[in-house]
């Protein structure tokens, strides 16, 4: 029979998550050394609550008359508060920390019930196909399951480790052994440091000693012999089950890595289904606009040469015109999304010299914005490439910084070789956007506080770079601007004239047009 074991979420202002495993009764809070979980806080008293366990259910008891505890927001009446799975507990505007209890879970003694309790958050894992509720499930089983205090999962990025949160906001200064989860992320091989301090405990780490851990466990999340992530797990005290079963655990975060492999690929299925449906529509669209376009716009020039010149009709004349001007453009943006635009016709490109180009054009409004410009391109980063469309993306994306820089700020833009790629960064100081947005930027038809767009701008910018073989990411976060870097395939130099006629020097070169 499996023993439920509950526990709190400990919710801390910077976005991070802790646990404390609920393994007495009562259990203690406040801001005593020796309670059950030490909180810190003005107006926090020594022993400020404690839960108990009263005819099978567990109850917040407030231990100071003038204690401020509130459950979901009610104070705890009669200083008596029952708690049911998912119960927020806070303590008053001087502590910033809420806790939220957990009932039941998966630890188990020992044994078969072990492995029933794996089973459960297996099952819990494979329920969902949403890749941030996966990653929310396994980091949640996998400290139900180790008891761990704490758990911090990381996925790998193309600059490293990538702290991952659920809303996308990471702390400037997340408080973990770093050095433990690059070693793991570097070899692939769990580590399991129990009752650190003891002998036999292990080297201890500035970092260790400064957290004042007393266990670190961190597992890594490979599929098919590739590391794509892996889960930390911290406490300050001695784990419930000394040394865990380390194969039981792998098994786990084996099981975590296919679950957030089969999320990744149902994602990218699902945006290729919608990137080919929307194309679909696009073609028509554009097939049912261009010739009645072309048709008013050669009447509107008609009736314009003919009007006199203080006709009060010329400024709609002119309306008119400018308008089927911007929609025969978003026609030519559909046709781009639908991937039935023109071939590529690549030349030979210096990145320092399609920046400036692209930044001449916007001169006028980097001024106005008051914008600064920092440049730090290397003349060997060189590529094979269709200057005109990688200045409509390079445009697109100073556009849209000095759109997020309205009272002025930096704009950096970095270019340099990194063999076999040449990367491309463009970094703003603007306000940043939150996760929900960010997800969705490179969606087609997606704007956010922006007048007059038409939500293609990144979509087409994504088309671009692909099309050239490349990839481009968006790195955000409230109030911390906004950095893109696209990555493209360096080349040689290779004649614009030689791509024109299909040349098989170019296809030697890996530079054929798509």
């Amino acid at each position: 029979m499996t023993r439920p074991t509950s526990i709190l979420e400990i919710l801390h202002p910077d976005g991070s998550t802790g646990y404390a495993i609920l393994n007495r009764t009562p259990f203690s809070i406040g801001a005593a050394a020796d309670a059950d979980l030490r909180l810190a806080g003005s107006g926090l008293g020594p022993h400020q609550a404690r839960i108990v366990r009263l005819g099978g259910r567990y109850h917040l008891v407030r231990e100071r008359p003038d204690g401020r505890v509130a459950v979901d927001g009610r104070p705890a009446a009669e200083g008596v508060a029952p708690l049911t799975d998912g119960s927020l507990i806070t303590f008053g505007p001087g502590c910033a920390v809420r806790l939220r209890f957990r009932q039941g879970g998966a630890l188990a003694p020992a044994g078969q019930d072990r492995l029933v309790a794996l089973m459960d958050i297996a099952r819990s894992i494979t329920a969902s196909i949403d890749l941030n509720d996966v990653l929310a499930r396994v980091l949640e089983g996998a400290v139900r399951f180790s008891g761990a205090e704490r758990g911090f999962l990381f996925l790998k990025g193309p600059e490293g480790l990538i702290p991952w949160t659920p809303d996308g906001i990471v702390p400037p200064n997340l408080e973990v052994s770093r050095t433990v989860a690059e070693e793991v992320a570097r070899t692939g091989r769990p580590l399991d440091r129990d009752r650190i301090g003891d002998e036999g405990g292990g080297s201890v780490t500035a970092s260790i000693v400064r957290l004042r851990l007393r266990a670190i466990l961190c597992l890594p999340l490979s599929c098919r012999g590739e590391t794509i992530g892996v889960v930390y797990l911290d406490s300050r005290r001695a784990l419930p089950h000394h040394r865990p079963e380390l194969p039981l655990l792998e098994a786990l975060a084996g099981l975590a890595a296919v679950a957030i492999q089969n999320s990744r690929l149902v994602a990218e299925r699902l945006r290729a289904e919608r990137t080919l449906a929307f194309a679909q529509m696009a073609r028509g669209i554009v097939h049912d606009l261009r010739t009645p376009l072309t048709s008013i716009r050669g009447l509107a020039e008609l009736l314009l040469e003919r009007a006199a010149p203080t006709d009060a009709s010329r400024p709609h004349l002119r309306t008119i015109i400018g308008e089927v001007d911007r929609l025969t453009g978003l026609t030519g943006d559909l046709l781009q999304m639908s991937r039935d635009a023109p071939p590529l016709c690549r030349e030979a490109l210096s990145i320092d010299d399609l920046v400036r180009r692209t930044l001449a054009s916007l001169d006028v409004r980097l001024r106005q914005r008051g914008v600064t410009v920092e440049l730090d391109l290397d003349p060997a980063a060189r590529i094979s490439a269709d200057a005109p469309r990688l200045v409509r993306v390079l445009h697109n994306l100073v556009a849209n910084a000095l759109d997020a820089m309205s009272a002025g700020g930096t704009l950096a833009i970095t270019g340099r070789p990194i063999p076999p790629i040449v990367r491309l960064i463009v970094r703003d100081t603007g306000g940043g956007m939150p996760e929900e947005v960010r997800a969705r930027v490179f969606e087609p038809f997606f704007t956010h506080g922006k007048r007059g767009g038409t939500g293609l701008g990144m979509a087409i910018a994504r088309t671009i770079i692909e099309e050239h073989g490349g990839t481009i990411r968006l790195e955000s976060s409230p109030g911390c601007g906004t950095t893109v870097t696209i990555d493209l395939p360096a080349g040689p130099a290779v004649p614009r004239e030689a791509n024109a006629t299909g040349s098989t020097q170019a296809e030697a070169n890996g530079s054929t047009a798509n």
